[in-house]
C-alpha cells in the first residue's frame, strides 16, 4: 500500500510538472507578431525651444510642435523576455522660432518641417513579462489582473531619410537642402550634408492583452541621430553676396530671416546672432498607440495521459 501511494504521488508530481512546463513554454507558440501604430512625432534641435538660455536637450521640448506619425512592425521572440523587431516608421517633424522662449531665437525667425522615413531594427527586453496564454475574465471580479499588462525597454539602430523645408515670405514651403543655406561647398563653408542618416532608437513601452493574440499598447522612443541638419541649421551665417552669386537670391532669403536688420556697433550682419550650434546633434522622437497581433505557429500535439 505504501509503495502504491508513493507511485501515485510520483505520477501526480510528474503530471503537474509536465503541465507547468507546457504552460511555461506556451510563448513559443506565439513567436511572431505584427503591429501597427499611430501617434505623434516631435523634434529637439536648433530651432524653437522652451528654455530662455542657450537651451538643453530635453528642456527644449515643446508639445505644440508635435506632428502625426505612423509605423508598422514585425517582431520575433527569441526568449520569453527577449524579442527582436523590425520597424518602418513615418513622421513629420516641425520646429519654429515663433515658439521660442528666447529673444535671440525669436529674432532669428527660422522655421522648418521635414518628413522622416525610418527603417530600424530594435531589441526588446520585457521587465514585466508578457502573458501569451489565455486572459481570464472571472465574473464578479473587479479590475484586471497584473498579468494582462507587460512592459519593455528597447534599443536599436536604423537609417532614416529627411527633407527639410522652410517657409518663404509668401508662406510657401521651399526645399532647403538644395539651397546650401550655410554656404555648403563654398570657401570657409561646411561640407554638404546627406539627407540619409543614422538613428539610434531607445525607449520603452507598455502593452495590455485583450486576448491570446490581440493587444494594445503605448510606446515612446527617442531617436539620437548622427546629423545636425534635420532642420537645415547647424553653424554660422554665410556671406550673403557670395551665397547669392553661387546659389541664388532665394538661398539668401531662406538662410537669413532675422527680424532686426541693425546689428550692434562693431558687428556686421553676418556676425550678428547665432544661426545654430554645431556641437549638438539633432534628435527626434515618436510616440505610438499600437495594435498588435500574435501569429500562432504550429507546435507538437497535446500530450495525453
Amino acid at each position: 500500500m505504501k509503495a502504491r501511494n508513493i507511485l501515485q504521488a510520483f505520477l501526480l508530481f510528474l503530471l503537474f510538472g509536465t503541465v507547468l512546463n507546457s504552460y511555461g513554454q506556451r510563448w513559443k507558440r506565439y513567436r511572431h507578431e505584427i503591429s501597427l501604430g499611430v501617434g505623434a512625432s516631435n523634434y529637439l534641435g536648433d530651432l524653437g525651444g522652451a528654455t530662455t538660455g542657450d537651451g538643453t536637450r530635453f528642456g527644449d521640448f515643446q508639445f505644440v510642435v508635435s506632428r502625426p506619425s505612423l509605423k508598422a512592425s514585425y517582431k520575433y521572440r527569441v526568449l520569453e523576455r527577449v524579442a527582436f523587431k523590425g520597424n518602418l516608421a513615418y513622421g513629420r517633424i516641425y520646429g519654429s522660432d515663433e515658439y521660442a522662449g528666447n529673444p535671440s531665437r525669436e529674432n532669428r525667425n527660422l522655421n522648418f518641417r521635414s518628413d522622416v522615413i525610418e527603417l530600424s531594427v530594435q531589441g526588446e527586453y520585457y521587465f514585466i513579462k508578457e502573458k501569451v496564454g489565455p486572459v481570464y475574465r472571472l465574473p464578479g471580479l473587479r479590475g484586471q489582473t497584473l498579468e494582462s499588462f507587460s512592459g519593455y525597454l528597447f534599443g536599436g539602430i536604423g537609417a532614416f531619410y529627411f527633407d527639410p523645408q522652410g517657409q518663404n515670405a509668401d508662406n510657401e514651403w521651399v526645399k532647403l537642402a538644395p539651397l546650401n543655406t550655410e554656404g555648403q561647398g563654398l570657401p570657409g563653408g561646411p561640407d554638404d550634408y546627406s539627407q540619409v542618416s543614422i538613428a539610434f532608437p531607445i525607449g520603452f513601452g507598455f502593452k495590455y492583452a485583450i486576448d491570446r493574440q490581440w493587444s494594445i499598447g503605448l510606446e515612446y522612443g527617442l531617436r539620437m541621430t548622427t546629423t545636425d541638419y534635420l532642420d537645415d541649421v547647424s553653424g554660422k551665417y554665410y556671406n550673403p553676396d557670395v551665397l547669392a552669386a553661387e546659389y541664388g537670391q532665394e538661398a539668401v532669403e531662406m538662410a537669413d530671416k532675422r527680424l532686426s536688420s541693425n546689428p550692434p556697433s562693431g558687428l556686421t550682419r553676418e556676425q550678428y546672432g547665432t544661426r545654430g550650434n554645431p556641437d549638438r546633434l539633432d534628435t527626434y522622437m515618436f510616440g505610438f498607440l499600437t495594435l498588435s497581433y500574435k501569429m500562432k505557429s504550429k507546435g507538437p500535439g497535446r500530450t495525453r495521459f
